[in-house]
């Protein structure tokens, strides 16, 4: 069962406000990062046949990085905060969004649980501001060939409270999706299916 939450939490229609005008770009610099991605891969893997997948999710945060500063520099209303140690955009001093890779259909990350990040899933991280840390992420298909899945998520003591798939099929509007609290039986959400085009997969390498 997830824990009460703090005061200061944001609501979820409080987060689709703030989002909703900016996920169109959001999702765009998700798509631009892996495009750029995939026209860097040919060169490393012929240096480096056998990479693994921390490399290319490294590469990759890079890469939008530097697509959410080109898009978001000069945009009212947000701002790039670094204060923690990672980047992050903030919306309306409420929401600040760090960008990561998803690990499995879960939604959830892979981190070393040092006391920044332990505070970081118990929403305690002083950010010097009234605000709730979620995540950006981005889910590949079994193969690591696509992207399957772009959500933003709100983590809180090991589970996520709730989902924004940013999901194009409305004019690049997400819709809202509050998830079942663990165990209590509540249905599952169905996985979205990529409509990009089938590439020549590569498979995963640990």
């Amino acid at each position: 069962m997830l824990s009460i939450m703090p005061l200061e939490l944001i609501t979820e229609a409080e987060a689709r406000t703030l989002l909703h005008p900016h996920l169109p770009a959001l999702r765009a610099c998700f798509e631009n990062a892996w495009e750029d991605w995939r026209e860097l891969e040919p060169a490393l893997v012929r240096k480096a046949p056998q990479y693994r997948t921390t490399s290319r999710a490294n590469v990759m945060y890079d890469l939008l990085s530097a697509r959410l500063v080109d898009e978001f520099a000069d945009e009212p209303g947000v701002t790039f905060n670094t204060n923690a140690g990672f980047l992050a955009l903030t919306f309306g001093g409420r929401l600040v969004v760090r960008f990561k890779k998803f690990r499995s259909k879960s939604l959830k990350v892979s981190q070393i649980m040092t006391l920044q990040q332990r505070r970081l899933a118990r929403q305690e991280l002083d950010l010097e501001m009234n605000a709730t840390t979620v995540i950006a992420g981005y889910l590949l298909d079994t193969l690591g060939a696509n992207l399957k899945k772009l959500a933003v998520v709100c983590p809180l003591n090991g589970e996520n409270v709730w989902e924004i798939a940013l999901d194009d099929a409305a004019g690049g509007l997400a819709e809202l999706v509050t998830l079942p609290i663990p165990d209590s039986g509540g249905p599952k959400k169905p996985g979205v299916r990529s409509r990009r085009p089938q590439t020549k997969p590569q498979a995963e390498k640990e």
